[in-house]
């Protein structure tokens, strides 16, 4: 009795326990984000790519000439360097100079009957001379008889005695020239066999040249199939030699790389990063004119890194490759020599893997952000005019921890880019549309913190575990 009245004694006296009351704070109408000024890229974009390097040219040398191979030069050996006019292989050479030898005898021989027959026909020229005054005297002496005979003081016989005189002379006239014509002729016919000996000689002389095989180039030495005291046939390879004045690095860019090349342009005016109008007014003032890009080759050896300067040559092929779907692309090296100070230069090789860093100057209007503004499926959250925009994206490449982007498109966003920032803060639910506002800086406590007013402990606790998930999936839609 005493417990149960002192129960009810205490449940009178202290009463009953009032519940607290719960409120919540009143809902923004707007969602507070952290927002980032608009950055405009100037200057060179870098587009890296792994690239392997080749020869700029291969060149398989073969013997013009058959012969035994009585000279070898020690260089001609695989990995060997060999200079431009370097003697590689002597051939030998002894028929070569006979036929030489037997080919200017020929022509001395050719050149004598020549001078032969113009004697002959200079000899004939005067007796065709002589040959005419006789022919002269007979006709004077067949005119005499004739005048002679109208006087009748000559007999018939007189006059066939002169008529005969004056044939027998004409005919010795036209015996002499018809000689005469007969040697111009043979004098022809020598002189065109002496012009076909003398291109025979030419021909002997260039295949006495042959026997000696120099490099044309300065080189190394690929391979070589060829030993001395052989016999080299002609027309059979011996030596590949691959040209080390310049090499070239192929590498593979995908069509959205190549974009960037293709519309890479020098002489773009420099840009103000932080006029709006100037932007609007390079990107319609942009020209045509390409020019060559430039890029950067490098390679580690050991704790060295080793550069070379390279220019975009050229596609190598007709377009495509169709295993890869990309553009195979030639990078010139002109100074295969890198010139590393403290350190002994190393030279770029065949076969070597190499990264390539292509330095692009778009003719386009881009822009940098932190790697968290990019969302996933490479969109962009603007603050425009306190209205949430969700626009499409290009990622370019990475500078210097940024992430360097092209808005699609470009004309419809930048004309309102004096009034628009850039979202750095996660959203729950972005809706293209939906009212937002600028957080205040005495609410800033990092991009992580960024949330909604108005939210409960638990939905800012998940708003905080977005920011890693957004940022991992960024880095793999930028990589």
């Amino acid at each position: 009795m005493i417990v149960l009245g002192g129960a009810l004694y205490g449940y009178t006296l202290l009463g009953e326990r009032k519940r607290p009351q719960r409120s919540k704070p009143p809902k923004s109408p707007v969602t507070i984000v952290a927002t980032e000024e608009v950055r405009f890229h100037s200057g060179p974009v870098v587009i890296d790519v792994h690239g392997v390097v080749v020869p700029l040219r291969e060149l398989r040398l073969a013997s013009e000439v058959a012969g035994r191979v009585v000279e070898l030069s020690e260089n001609v050996r695989a990995g060997r360097s060999v200079t431009a006019g370097e003697v590689l292989i002597q051939v030998d050479a002894t028929e070569y100079e006979l036929e030489v030898k037997r080919l200017q005898a020929l022509s001395q021989q050719e050149a004598a009957e020549e001078n032969s027959v113009e004697v002959s026909i200079d000899n004939t020229y005067q007796l065709q001379e002589l040959a005419k005054k006789q022919l002269e005297l007979a006709r004077q002496e067949r005119e005499r008889i004739n005048a002679l005979v109208t006087q009748r003081a000559a007999s018939a016989s007189e006059v066939d005695a002169a008529r005969r005189a004056e044939l027998a002379a004409d005919a010795a006239l036209v015996e002499l020239g018809n000689r005469r014509r007969e040697l111009v002729a043979q004098l022809e016919l020598l002189t065109e066999k002496r012009t076909l000996t003398n291109v025979l000689l030419e021909r002997a002389r260039l295949d006495l040249s042959r026997c000696v095989i120099r490099s044309p180039i300065d080189g190394r030495v690929v391979s070589s199939e060829v030993e001395e005291q052989s016999f080299l046939p002609t027309g059979t390879p011996f030596i590949t030699i691959e040209d080390t004045s310049a090499v070239e690095v192929r590498a593979s860019l995908t069509a959205d790389q190549m974009f960037w090349i293709w519309n890479s342009q020098a002489g773009l005016p420099t840009l103000d990063v932080n006029d709006p109008v100037a932007a609007e007014q390079v990107v319609s003032t942009v020209a045509d004119l390409n020019s060559a890009v430039s890029a950067t080759v490098s390679s580690e050896f050991g704790n060295e890194t080793h550069q070379w300067s390279a220019i975009f040559e050229r596609l190598d092929g007709a377009g495509i490759d169709l295993n890869t779907r990309t553009y195979p692309c030639l990078f010139r090296v002109d100074s295969p020599r890198s010139s590393l100070a403290g350190s002994t230069s190393r030279q770029l090789t065949r076969g070597m893997f190499v990264d390539v860093s292509i330095q692009t100057q778009p003719n386009r209007i881009l822009m940098r952000v932190i790697e968290s503004a990019v969302r996933p499926g490479n969109r962009l959250w603007l603050n425009a005019q306190g209205k949430l925009r969700i626009v499409p994206i290009t990622v370019v490449s990475r500078v210097d921890g940024d992430v360097v982007i092209q808005i699609q498109p470009e004309l419809d966003h930048l004309c309102s880019l004096a009034s628009t920032s850039i979202i750095v803060s996660p959203i729950s639910d972005p809706v293209d549309g939906m009212p937002v506002g600028n957080q205040s800086p005495a609410e800033s406590n990092g991009l992580g913190e960024a949330q909604d007013s108005g939210k409960p402990a638990s939905l800012k606790a998940n708003n905080a575990m977005v920011m890693p998930r957004e940022t991992t999936s960024q880095l793999q839609v930028a990589g």
